[in-house]
């Protein structure tokens, strides 16, 4: 496209001087425009933007100075250039008059064609000078323009999550800022070989597009097939001249296109397509800056992805929680009731069984004491098993029975103060025959020094008996069991928070740390129930596995607090075990986190004493 010439207006009454005035500026690069009439060069200088106009000062109707006048009066004439040009008035008063009318400069007749054309050539480089001037403002502005757009895209990039509200809202936004007919953001289709167009802005006169428009990757005739195939940015800045183009009927005033493959280090998602109504208008300097936001699209299409990902894994996730949770619920549900009627179950037997244990005993008894029986030796043993199996099974049966009543929260307790040291030094005499049986050593460190303790002597009794028994059965023969005790006391002068601490200690197996807190549940076996043993002091003899959830079930109704401490479980170096049930000295209704800070604060008081 010719670029315009800049045009100069000549204005004079007489043709032969236009036509000497058009023959001397006929040299220079310029659009010359004449006219004969004042009224007629006004209507001219609204049609064109003349860089000088040189107007004769005497005319009919209209000179010279009522022209200037006119024109300073209009504000899109005021700045206008005029040269007077005159051949009567040379003298000071008119060249004054017309300097005060607002002509910048004043050449009387005869003149020499150098000197104006001297003159309009300052006026020419003036012009030339204020239109690059305006190009370069226009550029800026654009520049600025861009430079909003990229910030307002990288806004949108980090504000919006959702990939097709996203890739909309930054189509228009690089449509409108760049000034463009259409912009297109172009995802490939995964698993198929065409690319789709996702989103767009457009022209408000240009038809609506039909979403989801494909083109196959395979297209000869399309640039944006070309791009997904190269990777590399493709430029037509004519499109009417370029081989690859694919018109669209819904875009017929494409004039030039720019499409920019948008990759994340070498996956190519698909392309940003703009495209201009004008031919050559996408400079270097756009096609860098458009580059640069297709980067940032790209990014930001895989982390709209990536979020989209992450918040189906975590609906799926919550969804397979609630689906479980249910099934738990469901589960814990048929577990308390199979627990309930399990502890329904113990109960009916344990009552059941009493009956018939009762029977045994007693007629067991009588048949001991028949003199026939008594002269016979093996009729002697026989009945001491049916009396000593009946005893037994009558334990057995009450630690059901007291099972059901930890279980059910009823457990009978006749608290009165009693002395600890007592109760165990009668243990340990109980104990003194199958200790020496197993080649064991009990030793009875001196609890004189603990203070009395309010509690149920019985039920503490079946705990240390199940503790003591417990070390026994897991101490290989010629191991040591020793019981110690210590006394915590507080600042608050009262009893209930003072505590006293009983430690059964043994060089046994040990207990693995996986296990410590199972083996005080009911019914757990430590090892294989083939090692079952109705005796209560053979090695490694197994019980029923009520003993320990008796124990804690009771220290816990005094309001303490039963733990076990080993190294692990070693049948070669026998780590050992310690037991401690620390116990109030007056029991006091506290909850199991209560229970555990009290123990920790009244040990690290006595450690700093």
């Amino acid at each position: 496209m010719e670029k315009p010439r800049p045009p100069i207006l000549i204005v004079d009454d007489r043709p032969e001087n236009l036509f000497a005035l058009e023959k001397i500026l006929r040299q220079l690069d310029i659009e010359i425009i004449q006219t004969t009439s004042g009224m007629e060069a006004l209507a001219l200088t609204l049609e064109h933007h003349f860089f000088v106009a040189i107007v004769d000062v005497q005319m009919p109707e209209m000179d010279g100075y009522e022209l200037v006048e006119l024109l300073r009066g209009n504000p899109r004439t005021a700045s206008l250039p005029v040269i007077f040009v005159s051949a009567i008035y040379s003298d000071e008063y008119h060249h004054r008059r017309g300097y005060d009318a607002g002509a910048v400069d004043f050449l009387s007749k005869p003149f020499m064609p150098e000197i104006l054309l001297s003159k309009v050539k300052v006026f020419l480089e003036l012009y030339h000078q204020r239109r690059q001037l305006e190009i370069a403002n226009l550029k800026l502005a654009g520049f600025a323009r861009q430079l909003e757009t990229s910030a307002r895209v990288s806004q949108q990039i980090t504000s919006i999550l959702d990939l097709n509200e996203l890739l909309a809202e930054v189509a228009e936004l690089i449509r409108i800022g760049f000034d463009s007919y259409f912009v297109g953001v172009w995802l490939l289709v995964p698993d198929r070989k065409v690319i789709k167009l996702n989103a767009w802005g457009q022209s408000p006169n240009v038809p609506r597009l039909v979403c989801e428009y494909e083109i196959p990757l395979e297209s000869e005739k399309s640039i944006i097939a070309q791009v997904c195939r190269s990777g590399t940015l493709y430029l037509a800045n004519d499109v009417t001249a370029d081989p690859v183009y694919l018109p669209n009927e819904n875009l017929p005033d494409t004039a030039s296109e720019l499409v920019i493959p948008l990759n994340v280090k070498t996956c190519l998602l698909g392309v940003l397509d703009i495209q201009s109504a004008q031919t050559g208008v996408l400079t270097p300097e756009t096609v860098s800056a458009l580059h640069i936001l297709a980067d940032q699209i790209a990014i930001a299409i895989r982390n709209a992805r990536l979020y989209a990902d992450i918040r189906q894994f975590n609906t799926e996730l919550e969804n397979r929680v609630r689906e479980r949770t249910i099934e738990l619920e469901k589960a814990y549900t048929q577990l308390e009731l199979l627990d309930r009627n399990k502890s329904e179950f113990i109960q009916i037997i344990s009552h059941e069984l009493r009956t018939p244990l009762t029977l045994v005993k007693g007629f067991s008894q009588i048949l001991s004491r028949e003199k026939q029986l008594q002269e016979d030796p093996e009729y002697q043993i026989q009945v001491q098993g049916i009396l000593n199996g009946a005893n037994r099974m009558a334990e057995i049966v009450n630690s059901m029975l007291d099972i059901v009543k930890i279980d059910n929260s009823v457990l009978d307790l006749s608290p009165k103060w009693l002395d600890l040291h007592e109760l165990l030094m009668s243990l340990c005499n109980e104990l003194a025959e199958p200790v020496a049986k197993r080649q064991l050593t009990l030793d009875l460190h001196p609890l004189t020094e603990l203070p009395q303790i309010y509690a149920d002597q019985d039920a503490l009794y079946k705990v240390f008996s199940n503790l003591l028994y417990n070390a026994i059965k897991y101490t290989p023969n010629g191991g040591r069991i020793t019981i110690s005790g210590f006394f915590y006391t507080s600042d608050k002068n009262d009893l209930a928070n003072d505590l006293v601490e009983i430690i059964v200690s043994d060089t046994g197996i040990g207990i693995d740390p996986q296990v410590q807190e199972l083996i005080f549940t009911k019914f757990y076996q430590t090892g294989s129930v083939t090692l079952h043993s109705s005796g209560r002091t053979k090695f490694k003899g197994g019980g029923a596995g009520l003993g320990l959830a008796i124990a804690r079930g009771i220290v816990e109704a005094h309001g303490g607090r039963i733990q076990v401490e080993s190294p692990g479980y070693d049948e070669s170096t026998c780590p050992g075990s310690d037991f401690h049930v620390f116990l109030p000295v007056e029991p006091k209704l506290l909850s199991s986190r209560e229970i555990t800070t009290q123990i920790a604060e009244l040990r690290a008081h006595a450690l700093s004493q």
